[in-house]
Order: structure tokens, then sequence, then C-alpha cells
């Protein structure tokens, strides 16, 4: 947020910026980066220097550790032999791009597969991490260019932007490596997007002429953003609220009529993105007859009334006990932000003549709930989806209203308390805002490893006696018993159990069965000395016990099933029991009773059950 005293300067510090250089922020490019750097005095280029190396901090473990994702496991689902990077490729592109395709993201799958393609084992995933990690930079270098104009200048801009980058919806995808990927540069389009349509509003004047043209790129980057990721498309909402407090310079009418016009025109073009996808799944369904069941992602827009005011009620409950950074705090901190915004909105207009300080409080409190819609409004694609849960990857309009107010609080403090340390204000909001942020990222990357770790040991510790003990021969029934908590008892400690905790440090297995199979592949890829996936099979029956008992009657055939402690395991031959009960705070060891195979009576099987071949 800016004061009019300097509201044409980018450089914090500089006093001698001409008036188009609260459009340089806008007009970004490398190069005008670039510019915007040189013309930063040295204290500001430190400042940035600074906030770029605890962006690099708190992701470093992810540098020095080889772990796995719980999404990246995907990358093990195709062969139990690794297969050259070009058939892993098609194998991925096969498998994921028409499903992605049904879901609104037709453009998702792209880095995930290009991952694949370089993935045999898993320390292969050490080598496409910095890819990611520099895609995290240059995003907080990008959307720092563009907050420039709007907090006070470059150095202001890359301390807001390094702190959205360490946020808790920003770092469950950078923590996912090359599998989201791409939704990390839909963020980086959407903001392109948004840079391209400001432009269009500072040329459109008073009467917002339309000059078709000059709305293709904006329209073309915000469409390409959606096809990747709706949810972060919308983060355009978010940088057009934050424009309308910050845009000073114009009369509040026209501040608010330039929002109206970016929200509306966003409006339209999400509305044009959805009927085109339309189109896809359409034309998809008709020419391979697949209608597969999407479950939570299903492509559509759900418009029932009682649903609608219920997440609305799950939105608010978010938006009160949301913890805004990677803290836990006290509740009430995101309200409190949209307040202070909403109070220097009003300020501003008491501050410039142009109202009274009654008229100021109102102007206040009408953007407070004006604030409220616009919040709301910018989570729709959750909203009107059929995702059955919110998380906090959804809510990055969110964090970046938390990080701007954030900062500009830090900026005002300084300013206000000691303005003789003004100069020194961007280098002292990082050590004091963004290095505990980065340092607890960084606590959060190792737990994210280290719970990835210990869940790795454990399978190939207990593998790896199953190969020895030839297994294989003796018992071709390998049970996992599932963990019933999604974290251990460290990362609970850490980051509570609660559904507003975060969504990291969980256990691949926990957070979904389904990566099982695909572990078992990637751990037996390690181990040479073992015949599966050349004179024998590997079949997965998940929880089907019909399934299990066929499976078993071929001599050459290993079977994977899943026990959750609710269903009793009735088998004629003893399984091998793998508990990662065990790593969490709730071990459980399942019933198992033996039966002879001419007892077994058919039981009613739930689904099929996928070959892992």
């Amino acid at each position: 947020m800016k004061d009019p005293s300097d509201i044409e300067v980018v450089p914090a510090s500089s006093a001698s910026t001409s008036r188009k250089s609260t459009r340089m922020g806008l007009a970004i490019s490398p190069l005008s980066i670039l510019a915007q750097w040189r013309a930063q005095d040295r204290l500001s280029k430190s400042a940035i220097a600074l906030s770029l190396l605890l962006v690099v901090f708190a992701y470093l473990p992810t540098l020095t550790h080889n772990y796995v994702a719980p999404d990246q496991w995907r990358a093990f689902r195709y062969s139990l032999a690794p297969q050259t990077p070009y058939e892993r490729l098609t194998a991925c592109e096969r498998t994921v791009a028409a499903y992605y395709s049904q879901t609104g993201r037709p453009l998702l799958w792209i880095s995930e597969c290009l991952e694949h393609a370089m993935i045999a084992k898993i320390s292969d995933f050490a080598y496409p991490r910095p890819f990611v990690l520099a895609i995290v930079l240059f995003s907080a270098i990008y959307l720092g260019a563009l907050l420039a104009p709007f907090v006070g200048g470059l150095a202001w801009g890359v301390v807001a932007a390094s702190a959205l980058v360490v946020a808790p919806g920003y770092s469950f995808m950078a923590l996912q490596g090359m599998t989201a990927g791409m939704v990390l540069i839909a963020l980086i389009l959407a903001a392109a997007s948004f840079k391209a349509f400001r432009g269009w509003l500072d040329n459109a004047g008073a009467a917002f002429r339309l000059e078709w043209r000059r709305l293709l790129a904006p329209l073309s980057l915000f469409f390409v953003s959606c096809l990747i990721y709706p949810s972060w498309s919308f983060f355009v909402v978010g940088l057009s609220w934050i424009a309308f407090g910050a845009d000073v310079q114009a009369s509040r009418t026209t501040a608010l009529k330039r929002l109206g016009v970016a929200l509306l025109f966003y409006f339209v073009a999400s509305l044009a993105y959805y009927l085109f996808e339309r189109l896809i799944e359409l034309a998809l369904r008709g020419s391979t007859g697949y209608v597969p069941d999407m479950l939570a992602y299903e492509m559509g827009m759900q418009l029932n009334p009682g649903t609608l005011l219920e997440r609305t009620r799950e939105v608010w409950k978010w938006f009160y006990r949301m913890p805004p950074l990677n803290f836990a705090g006290p509740p009430a901190l995101l309200p409190v932000a949209l307040a202070l915004f909403c109070a220097y909105i009003g300020w501003q207009d008491y501050r410039s003549h142009r109202a009274s300080l009654l008229s100021s409080v109102s102007v206040a409190l009408a953007a407070v709930a004006l604030g409220c819609v616009v919040l709301l409004g910018s989570l729709s694609p959750w909203l009107f989806s059929s995702m059955d849960y919110m998380a906090s990857r959804f809510l990055m309009p969110w964090y970046l209203l938390f990080c701007v107010v954030s900062v500009g609080v830090a900026r005002f403090a300084v300013e206000m308390l000691a303005p003789r340390l003004r100069r020194f204000a961007a280098a002292f909001a990082s050590l004091v805002f963004l290095l505990p942020v980065a340092i607890r990222q960084e606590q959060l990357s190792t737990l994210q490893i280290e719970t990835s770790r210990v869940e790795i040991e454990s399978v190939r510790a207990s593998l790896g006696q199953w190969i020895d003990g030839k297994g294989y021969e003796k018992q071709r029934y390998l049970l996992f018993v599932r963990p019933p908590s999604l974290r251990s008892p460290l990362a609970e400690r850490i980051m509570g159990t609660g559904p507003i905790a975060g969504e990291n440090g969980e256990f691949s297995s926990a957070q979904n069965p389904v990566v099982i199979p695909w572990m078992i592949i990637a751990l037996l890829r390690e181990r040479s000395d073992q015949p599966l996936g050349r004179t024998m099979d590997l079949q997965n029956c998940d929880y089907e016990q019909n399934c299990i008992r066929r499976t078993l009657k071929d001599p050459r055939t290993v079977v994977i099933g899943i026990a959750d402690g609710v269903h009793v395991i009735r088998s004629s031959e003893d399984p091998y029991v793998i508990n990662l009960s065990m790593l969490t705070s709730r071990p459980f060891f399942p019933v198992i009773e033996h039966i002879e195979a001419s007892a077994l009576m058919p039981e009613s099987s739930a689904g099929g059950a996928a070959g892992v071949r």
C-alpha cells in the first residue's frame, strides 16, 4: 500500500522518478525488471537479494534430500520395468491427458509427464527439483515487480511476493515437484494476464474504450492459465482488489469502475473457458465413448442453493480460522488484514481532502463489505465445483492480501515511528517479517522430506526382508496396513491434526491408498535379485478379498492387499504384513483369520482390481 507522497516512486529510496515509473511495474518484461533492479540503491538491492535467498533457504531441503511427494508416486504406475524415457512419456500422456481434459485442466499433465520421462527410480526425483525452485524464484521476482507500484517499490514488492511463495497454499504445490510445475506456471500466467489488462485500463480512459486487440493478450493468458489450474487463475481477482485499494491517484469512483470492469472481464472470460471445456468434454466422450467417474474432479458447475450456502459457511470458517502463513496463530488474522486494508482506503480519501472524516469511515466500512464479496468471488472455481473439501491451495488470493497488508503495515510502522530509517525499511522487513516465515517453511520442508523418508525406509526394510527370505515363493500375499492418521506423531505436534492445519507432512499411503502399489514398484526396481516383473507378476487387489483369493491360485503371481482396521482379513494363506500404522500415534493390528481354501465362500466385491504389471 502506497502513501500519496511517494506514489510515483518505484525504487524505495529514489526521489527523482518520473510519472511513468508508476506504470513501470506493470510493463513487466525481463528487461524492465532489470531496469528496475538497476534503479535501486544498495539497501534496496540488498533487501531484494536477501528475500530471494530466504526463498531458496525455505526450499533448500528439497534439493539436498531424495523424497517422493504423494502425487509423485504416479511416476511408477506404468510397469515394474523402468522402460525408456520415451515409453514413460507416452504412457503418461495416454494415461492422464484425456482424464485431465475432462476435469477442466487439459494442460496440467505436461510437466507431470516430463517428470515421469525422467524418473526411473526414487533418487531421480532430485534432478528436476532445481527447475521447480527456479520457477518459484521467478514467481517471486515477477510478482514482486507486478506489486511494486502498489506497495512502494520493487524491494517491497519482492518481500511481499517472497512471503507469498512460502505461504501454505503455494508451498503445498511447490513441494509436489514437477508434478505440480504447471500449476506454478498457471499463477505466473494469471499475473501476466492482470498486468496486460491493467495496462489496457491505464490507457482506456474514463469511457473504457474497447480496443479488442489489446484485450486479446490478457484474455489469452487468463484462458491458458484456466486450462492449467482454474483455482489459481482467479489470482487475478486478488490482484484486482489490491489494485483497487492502492489506486489512490484516481477518484474512488474511478477506482471502483476499474475494479468492476476488471471483474466483469474475468467473469466473461471464465464463462468462455467453461463453455470451451464443456465442448472438449463432449468431443472426447463422443469420440472415445469413455465416460470416467470423476467424483470430486468432475467438470461441471453445481448451482444447488443448499450446497452453495453450506460451502459459503465453510469458506467463512476458513476466513476466520485460516493461518495466513506457516505459523499457528490466533484466529481472525485475515479479517484484521482486510479491515486494515479497507481502513487504508478510507484514510487515503480523508488525507487527500476528498472526503470528511465521517465519509471516509463510511467508505472504509463499505470497502469491508465489498472486500468480503470479492474474496468470496475469488474462490468461485471451488465454490461452484464438485470438489468435496476446502484446502489451503484454493486460497491464493487470500494469501496475497495478507502478504501485501503485512508488508504495508511494516512499511508504515517504520515510516511513522522512525522516519530517518526509511531507507532501511525494506531490508528491515526482510529480516523481521520474511525471515521467520522462511525459517518456518524450511522446517516444514524438512518435515515433509522426513515424513516421506520414514515411510519409504519402513517399506523398503520390510520388502528387503521379504525378498531376502524369498517371500515371493513362500508368502505371495503382501498385506499393507494403511496408516489411520495422516501424519507421524512429530508432524502432528508441529502441524496439528485439524483440516486447517495444512496439507504438508502427510504420509502418502495415508492420504491415498492408491499409491501403495506404485510405492512397491518403485522399491522393487531397486532390487535386481528378485523375479517380479520378469518371471513373476504383481497384482494389486486393494481391499478386494475375492480378488486376492483368485489371484493367489496362480503360483507365478504376487498379490497386494490393503487392510484398514475395519474388516476382518480371511485368507487361506498367511500374508506378509507391512504395518504402516506403526508410523503413527494410533498403531493397530488387523484381525487375520486363517481359513481353509475349501471353506471360503464367495463374497460380494465392491469393485475390480487393477493390475500393475
